[in-house]
């Protein structure tokens, strides 16, 4: 179950993504034919009325003012219904094949940190100091096994090195900081297991969106030398657009998850300290144990 959590969520994960885009990107065209159709037939009735009221041309002025009245309204009610959604896949579309790539390292990233928050402040992290506290009691009472019995309850990687220190309790003290130092080789892994590639996605993710950048930039002024001199400013903006558009995606992907490394990475040395301080604690335990016993 371990092994398929974190494909899973990636899985889960990018489709969410691209869901949303992709329904949000067909909301978009069917709400821009409509606004299209809608234009098309709000001009031919001004032209209508225009050709109507052409004996009285004083009125020309308040029919043109109505039409430019009932277009912004049209338009505030466009942007109304199409909200932020609508606004994200106009923005993910206007990035060209970069924003793909992007979404990808996007994905890949936030279900590394799902996994990692489930793991690290779930399963990790189990309160030591009350933890120690029993464990603390069954030592000076002691009922070892109790204390390894109540180990064995728990899968965090602190319970697991005490358990290993536990089951070592009549050897040497030398022999119980080999079996701790053994069993923190296997279980220490675990805490930073796959926070490394975060900073990496952060960092990946900036530079394909630089990438993406220098390509939309190439693409517009190859079209604008090749263009009519009515449309050179019109295809220089869409090309500038789709520039600016992968930069941002790219910072927009690499901040939370550079700021989710420091976070977690933050956790991961505390639990760790708290491991090195608490075994120590054991074996010293378990040392005056022996000579009281």
């Amino acid at each position: 179950m371990r092994r398929i959590s974190l494909p899973l969520l990636l899985v889960l994960t990018i489709f969410l993504f691209s869901g949303i885009v992709f329904a949000q990107s067909e909301d978009t065209s069917s709400e821009t034919e409509v606004a299209a159709d809608s234009t098309i037939s709000d001009s031919t009735a001004v032209e209508e009325d225009t050709v109507a009221v052409e004996p009285e041309p004083p009125q020309v002025p308040d029919t043109v003012a109505a039409a430019d009245l009932e277009e912004a309204e049209e338009e505030a009610e466009e942007i109304e219904k199409g909200g932020l959604f609508s606004e994200i896949a106009l923005f993910f579309r206007s990035g060209g094949p970069a924003m793909w790539i992007i979404l990808i390292f996007l994905s890949i990233g936030i279900a590394i940190i799902i996994e990692r928050v489930i793991f690290l402040f779930g399963v990790a992290d189990m309160k030591p100091e009350k933890f120690m506290g029993r464990i603390a009691d069954f030592i000076r009472k002691g009922s070892i096994e109790g204390a390894i019995a109540s180990c064995a309850d728990k899968s965090a990687p602190l319970a697991r090195i005490i358990e290993a220190a536990l089951r070592n309790y009549r050897n040497t003290e030398r022999d119980i900081q080999n079996a701790v130092d053994e069993m923190a080789l296997a279980e220490l892994p675990r805490l930073n297991a796959r926070t490394g590639y975060l900073a990496m996605l952060a960092n990946v993710s900036t530079m394909v969106g630089l990438l993406g950048t220098i390509f939309g930039l190439i693409a517009a002024f190859e079209s604008v030398a090749a263009a009519d001199p009515a449309e050179k400013s019109i295809m220089l903006a869409n090309g500038i657009s789709m520039a600016m558009s992968t930069t941002a995606f790219g910072l927009i992907s690499a901040i939370p998850l550079l700021i989710a490394h420091s976070f977690l990475t933050s956790k991961t040395d505390s639990l760790i300290d708290d491991i090195d301080r608490y075994s120590v604690m054991v074996i010293n335990m378990l040392a005056q144990a022996r000579k009281e016993g």
